[in-house]
């Protein structure tokens, strides 16, 4: 009687097919999450800026000073920091003011990373965190919300450019250059 099983050519060629495709898998993982985050990434932006736009109808006025919300109440900085951040304070996060409205929903909305603001765990430069920024150019009030893209390259010198120079409340024009300094390579522009 014939013993029932795989011989040891078989056994060989099922386990070669099976290195192939955890290789395989190994390779293009990495690179479907950086694109699966990006597109969180643009999609959290967008929404964002509608938010902006919405508390911006609802409050009449721009979430700037007075708002209470952002680096140091001026309503500008890391979106969804609040507390101490190195030695700012946001009395309110961005996202807190805008959830209070009703202008986004309720649940987290952070970086797909889970990075806040630079320094905190693994947010360093480029940083994986949301930023805020209202400011001049050219005599004309603009908000910007940016983020870092892992896919695309950085565009410093673009996205530096995008406020005249110590426009931006709580920043200086040192702190403000979003591309050089924090590696932010996309923006929306808010309505």
């Amino acid at each position: 009687m014939k013993a029932k099983g795989f011989t040891i050519v078989e056994l060989i060629i099922i386990i070669v097919v099976i290195g192939i495709l955890v290789g395989i898998v190994a390779l293009v993982w990495p690179n479907y999450l950086k694109q699966t985050h990006d597109g969180e990434r643009r999609s959290d932006l967008q929404q964002l800026a509608s938010a902006l736009d919405v508390y911006a109808l609802q409050k009449n006025s721009l979430l700037t000073t007075g708002s209470n919300c952002g680096k140091n109440g001026q309503g500008n900085g890391w979106v969804s920091a609040a507390g101490t951040v190195g030695t700012d304070t946001y009395p309110n996060s961005i996202i807190s003011c805008l959830q209070a409205i009703e202008a986004l929903p309720g649940e987290p909305f952070t970086d797909p990373s889970g990075c806040v603001s630079v320094g905190a765990g693994d947010c360093t430069v480029p940083v994986r965190a949301y930023m805020k920024a209202t400011c001049t150019k050219s005599s004309q009030t603009v908000t910007y919300v940016f983020g870092h893209l892992e896919t695309e390259p950085r565009i410093d010198t673009e996205v530096d450019a995008l406020c005249d120079a110590g426009s931006v409340l709580g920043f200086d024009a040192t702190t403000q250059k979003w591309g050089s300094l924090y590696g932010m390579n996309y923006y929306v522009k808010v309505n």
